[in-house]
């Protein structure tokens, strides 16, 4: 009632009030067309799926969960930690190059060793050739353990980088503390550091939890059943878009109970760690032994993660350019990236009005539109996907001028993605004092001159960081590209997918390996503009 009743006072119905709750029922657009269909449309085939599909569903969901934390943990936390406190050779290249597998998206990764690690793979013809073992189950990659593999590998620096921050802020004097206490560095990093920093890490561990929830190639490569294939199956395979809705609204609610219990037992509290900064005079030495056994554990997820994948693309690429005509992977890597930079100025631009509307009409009715507009993140594509084909399979029944468009995809991509520039760009107006605002008032500037003139020109780092976040977002996309795509459209991801599915590996190297590259290519400017911004003051 505070809410609807401050939406209508003179002080904050305005131009911008308004437009936050354009914005925001646009963005709510696919899950209020879900909660409405499912209502309307509740099919007596629900039960059959809940007594027998969902508790398929949820019991790899939740294995894939447990023990990806478990390993998204290990290798991003310790990593972090051994970069942020001891001195060794090469550490700053190891400090980047735990970023790289970013860059390959988990169902490249799981192409890459399923080819490796099947029966009639590299790894396996060489044990049966030189040692004589013949267990066909040696390595049975494409299995539920092997899902978890993938994705424990590919999404550890989602931890990592926060991890790496979190540890970074810790002042050098509670090390020095815990050595007074009498306890030794690996007591300290339990008893001090751990504690200290639990909040931010299990916030990453949500992140990649979210990514392997939202992912779609890799577990219909490996053949496991989860919410995201059930959808797609119930759509594309039985064309039945009630009951994708209802599958979706239960994925869609089990994602939300994630996001509960982290709010309510990670989050809350607030812990002040920051005194002074470490430096690189804090950083701890070792014997050259214990700095290579160091190197080595680094080295690990960034060689499972990035090297051995990218040595497979690389490989197989020079292979599949005697064989492969290049006239569709142009054409694909241009829909592609055309398609993610129009996106991404279109979300940074939708970003900016937003936040800058919160900015001038701090109201709660702003702040809870501008809430409910950055959910989009922590919804995975097919649910986006089946959101936006409800509607718009009514819309059809009158015109096929909608559905089926680049529009729709586009508003799926719009709302998927929206949080990532949201939160980077509220962060660097919080970064701004009012006083500016307050001052180019005074002189006759009105609100639209001081956003163009004043806040986006301070803001220009945040903003291409954002940019170029979104970018790799979306050239990575597949599950809601898969649903949604307009007929006889591909992007690389589309083309990568559907030559792995037709067992057509070395074919899909070429396309899989321009996704890395232009991955790659967004990680350095991304690591660049994050130095720049910590070195001014701005992180």
């Amino acid at each position: 009632m505070v809410l609807v009743k401050d939406f209508f006072t003179n002080r904050s119905f305005n131009f911008w009030v308004f437009f936050s709750l354009i914005i925001t029922l646009i963005l709510s657009f696919p899950i209020l067309s879900l909660l409405i269909n499912v209502i309307l449309n509740y099919k007596s085939e629900w039960n059959f799926i809940l007594n027998i599909e969902i508790w398929d569903y949820l019991f790899n969901s939740f294995n894939i969960i447990f023990f990806q934390s478990i390993f998204v943990i290990f290798f991003g936390v310790t990593s972090a930690w051994i970069v942020t406190n001891y001195r060794f050779p090469l550490r700053k290249l190891i400090d980047i190059c735990l970023l790289l597998p970013l860059s390959i998206p988990p169902y490249i990764a799981a192409i890459a060793y399923g080819e490796i690690l099947d029966y009639s793979g590299v790894l396996q013809t060489f044990l049966r050739e030189n040692f004589f073992i013949f267990n066909n189950d040696l390595f049975n990659i494409r299995s539920l353990p092997g899902v978890i593999f993938i994705f424990s590998i590919t999404l550890y620096p989602y931890v990592y980088i926060i991890s790496r921050a979190a540890f970074s802020e810790i002042s050098y004097s509670y090390n020095e503390i815990g050595k007074t206490l009498g306890l030794k560095q690996l007591k300290i990093f339990f008893k001090v550091s751990l504690p200290l920093t639990i909040f931010p890490i299990i916030g990453g561990v949500i992140l990649s939890i979210l990514e392997s929830l939202n992912d779609f190639g890799t577990v219909q490569y490996y053949g496991v059943n989860t919410f995201t294939t059930g959808i797609y199956k119930t759509w594309v395979g039985l064309g039945d878009i009630h009951l994708a809705s209802q599958i979706s609204i239960f994925f869609l609610i089990f994602i939300f109970l994630i996001l509960f219990f982290q709010k309510r037992f990670f989050s809350n509290e607030k812990i002040n760690i920051k005194s002074s900064y470490r430096n690189e005079n804090n950083l701890l030495s070792l014997s050259k032994f214990k700095n290579l056994i160091l190197i080595l554990f680094c080295l690990l997820p960034i060689s499972l993660g990035f090297l051995i994948p990218f040595t497979f693309l690389i490989k197989n690429s020079f292979q599949a350019l005697e064989i492969f005509l290049m006239e569709d992977t142009i054409k694909n890597t241009f829909n592609t990236i055309f398609l993610a930079l129009s996106v991404s100025f279109l979300i940074i631009i939708l970003s900016l009005l937003v936040n800058y509307s919160v900015r001038i009409n701090k109201t709660k009715i702003n702040l809870f539109f501008s809430k409910i507009a950055s959910l989009g993140y922590a919804i995975p594509g097919s649910i986006i996907a089946i959101g936006v084909l409800v509607p718009f399979t009514y819309f059809d029944n009158i015109s096929n001028l909608v559905s089926g468009s680049i529009f729709v995809l586009c508003f799926a991509y719009i709302v998927r993605f929206f949080t990532i520039s949201h939160t980077n760009i509220e962060s660097s107006f919080h970064r701004i004092s009012k006083n500016l605002d307050d001052t180019a008032s005074v002189l006759g500037k009105s609100s639209i001159k001081i956003l163009f003139n004043i806040h986006i020109p301070m803001m220009s780092l945040s903003i291409m960081l954002s940019l170029i976040l979104i970018f790799i977002e979306i050239i990575k996309e597949l599950s809601a590209t898969l649903i949604l795509r307009p007929f006889n459209f591909d992007t690389l991801a589309i083309q990568t997918y559907e030559y792995a599915s037709e067992e057509r590996i070395i074919e899909s190297t070429i396309p899989a390996l321009i996704i890395v590259v232009l991955c790659i290519i967004g990680i350095i400017f991304i690591s660049r503009i994050n130095n720049h911004l910590f070195k001014s003051g701005k992180r």
